[in-house]
């Protein structure tokens, strides 16, 4: 009886060992996994912030774009406005005019 209480209490000690060996490697597998992770969410930060830069790049470079399409744009119509607006010829209209009102 005495051999059998003995054997009994060596396996229920050798369970605890195990079990904290066991506890041991979970903990530190858990730990693995959330080292992996972070290194995981890091790097995906690090991808989604090169990409928000990347993308505002080629916003400012297509509105850079068409600032300058758009100050052409203005230059031609300005330049086509000013060469339309013939002051002689409003000067002359003017003149005849005003002699149609002095002299009817």
């Amino acid at each position: 009886m005495i051999e059998l209480t003995q054997k009994i209490l060596s396996l229920d000690a050798e369970v605890t060992t195990e079990r904290k060996e066991a506890d041991t490697a979970a903990l530190h597998v858990i730990k693995k996994a959330d080292l992996q992770a972070k290194h995981h969410i890091e790097k995906e930060q690090q991808l989604f912030e090169t990409q928000k830069e990347h993308d505002r790049a080629l916003l400012d470079e297509k509105l850079k774009l068409q600032r300058q399409e758009s100050v052409v744009t203005l230059k031609q119509k300005m330049k086509a406005y000013e060469s339309s607006f013939d002051v002689e010829a409003v000067a002359e209209q003017l003149l005849s005019m005003a002699k149609e009102k002095v002299c009817p």
